[in-house]
């Protein structure tokens, strides 16, 4: 590398965003040979580097909110008993009924399969649980967040349900495009994305897209709805303050019952509140905000958000009990009994 301030050899990264996302079109990201030389450029870089720092928070933030989002949809599966799975070419096949099964982890041995499964029919759940994402870790960085409808295109996988006895050649005849929903974001950068935790019945597994190649690889064209302001959160979702007060404020609002009145019509309302207090809990434990773990090097960020997921998943298998349960959950369940270990590196 050629130090971007005297050219000389380099193999200092910028430690504010050395870890962003490279986009096509983006400058190589800058290197320096010491710090004098990267506090020279400051003034130059600066712009870009809290552009790029942005751009790190909302891949990491929608990453935990789709990673989350399977592990909810696992824990609450109530759309099809699925008999059984087959994969013919791009075709992810479901045989089954629609009724209330457990999902069935058995019958899928690839992770991306059994992520495709999870979010089938999931696209409207899937964006207001972005929403909730999007107002409560990323206020301030998103300023605009629209909700898009449209018929896809370039569909990689067809995610679909068919009963026992639907013939394989009148399957994979089905080739039309499909409806689907997700969101669009503007930072406060300029820099607009795609956001779509629920691709993956589609075939596409990354949930954050530059828009403008979103747009282009995959919608045929948007319905007349489309193109309104995202609706209003219901703020499930407050994780910056994780103080015992807080806790047990959340704790009391998780476990009280509700009115009418205060009824979230969305299945995931009562799990979005358990994983926000499991979130908070976290954060205490480790004495790491999310504010800060975002700041972490890039290696560092990865353990911890890797810890959190599983800490949030553990947590409904362990102290606090829930009437659900995930593969990962019972693992994680059965190699951490008592307590979780915190500070891991």
């Amino acid at each position: 590398m050629e130090c971007t301030t005297c050219k000389k050899p380099a193999t200092l990264a910028c430690s504010g965003c050395k870890g962003a996302t490279v986009l096509e079109g983006d400058a190589p990201l800058v290197h320096y040979c010491n710090a004098g030389c990267r506090k020279a450029n400051w003034t130059q870089h600066k712009a870009t580097c809290r552009r790029l720092q942005d751009r790190v928070v909302l891949y990491s933030v929608i990453e935990m909110a789709q990673r989350l989002f399977y592990v909810h949809r696992e824990f609450t599966w109530i759309y099809h008993d699925i008999e059984k799975v087959e994969k013919v070419g791009k075709h992810l096949i479901l045989r089954g009924k629609a009724y209330y099964r457990v999902f069935p982890s058995q019958l899928v041995s690839a992770k991306e399969d059994k992520n495709s499964i999870l979010v089938f029919l999931a696209c409207i759940e899937g964006y207001m649980w972005t929403v909730e994402f999007v107002e409560g870790m990323l206020k301030g960085i998103v300023t605009t967040s629209t909700h898009i409808v449209y018929k896809t295109k370039n569909d990689k996988l067809r995610t679909r349900c068919y009963s026992m006895t639907t013939p394989i050649e009148e399957i994979v005849r089905d080739t039309g495009g499909i409806t689907h929903e997700m969101l669009k974001v503007t930072l406060r950068s300029g820099e607009v994305f795609a956001v779509d935790i629920t691709g993956a019945q589609y075939g596409y597994h990354e949930p954050v897209t530059p828009w403008t190649k979103y747009q282009n690889d995959r919608i045929l064209f948007q319905y007349p709805e489309s193109g309104q302001p995202a609706p209003c959160p219901y703020r499930l979702l407050q994780v910056n303050d994780y103080s015992l007060q807080k806790l047990i404020y959340f704790y009391k609002k998780m476990t009280g019952g509700k009115t009418a009145e205060e009824a979230i019509p969305f299945v995931f309302s009562g799990t979005l509140e358990a994983m926000n207090f499991h979130i908070l809990d976290w954060q205490g434990n480790e004495k790491l905000s999310l504010r800060d773990m975002w700041k972490l090097p890039e290696k560092t960020l990865r353990v911890k958000l890797n810890d959190l997921m599983d800490f949030v998943e553990w947590s409904f298998h362990g102290i606090v009990q829930h009437p659900w349960s995930t593969v990962n959950g019972k693992r994680l369940a059965v190699e951490n009994k008592h307590s979780w270990v915190y500070g891991k590196k």
